[in-house]
């Protein structure tokens, strides 16, 4: 009797054993079945900007003259008497100032420099005039062919036993002589400087002043070329 029973009692633990496994499989796929695959979202390409951004343009190259200097340091020496300037003995930048005008060219001032200063041909060219003036103690003047316009270039306040004669040939960068000396009969008692003009035409002007503004254009602005 106690042999049946053990044998009964393990039938039901099989039996259950069984609805145990079948229950369980049945749970894990209702599970699986009632999982709703989620939508994987798509790749976008993100908004671009409406605001649109500065193109770095490439830097300028700088106005380089084609011409060489009259002189050392040329444009950054012209501090006192620029192209056009009106001077009168009251409100000259230097004093005492015996002239009255418009200035028809620039001075490069080299006053605080004791060695000798050359000066130098700006093109390739021909002597004018080679002497002295009024005024300006040495001067000297050459004839170029600049950008198709004939151009007379103006020295003034040289010491004229350096410079060439005239009639000769000069060529672009050529040392031509010194400014005078400070104050001497080589800058006609001036003050060490270059008085630079570029004069328009083939007629040689001296002037240095003008009386009215619309006789300025008669020469060229030298600043325009450096």
């Amino acid at each position: 009797m106690k042999q049946r029973n053990i044998i009964l009692l393990l039938i039901v633990v099989i039996i259950a054993g069984v609805f145990v496994y079948l229950g369980m499989n049945k749970f894990k796929q209702a599970k699986k079945n009632s999982t709703v695959s989620q939508p994987v979202p798509a790749q976008t390409k993100p908004a671009e900007s409406s605001i649109a951004l500065p193109v770095a343009s490439p830097s300028a190259e700088p106005q380089i003259s084609k011409l060489a200097e009259p002189v050392k340091d040329f444009r950054s020496r012209i501090t006192k008497k620029f192209f056009g300037t009106y001077i009168t003995p009251q409100n000259s930048p230097v004093q005492p100032e015996k002239f009255t005008g418009y200035h028809t060219g620039v001075d490069a001032e080299y006053a605080d420099v004791a060695e000798d200063t050359p000066i130098y041909a700006i093109s390739d060219g021909v002597v004018e005039y080679s002497g002295t003036v009024s005024g300006y103690g040495g001067v000297l003047v050459i004839k170029h062919q600049i950008d198709t316009n004939e151009i007379l270039c103006l020295y003034g306040h040289v010491a004229a036993s350096t410079i060439p004669a005239k009639g000769s040939t000069v060529t672009k960068g050529q040392a031509l002589g010194r400014l005078g000396h400070d104050k001497s009969q080589e800058t006609g008692g001036e003050r060490k400087h270059l008085h630079f003009g570029m004069i328009k035409g083939d007629k040689i002007d001296f002037r240095g002043y003008v009386q009215t503004e619309s006789e300025l254009n008669g020469w060229y602005n030298p600043l325009d070329y450096y």
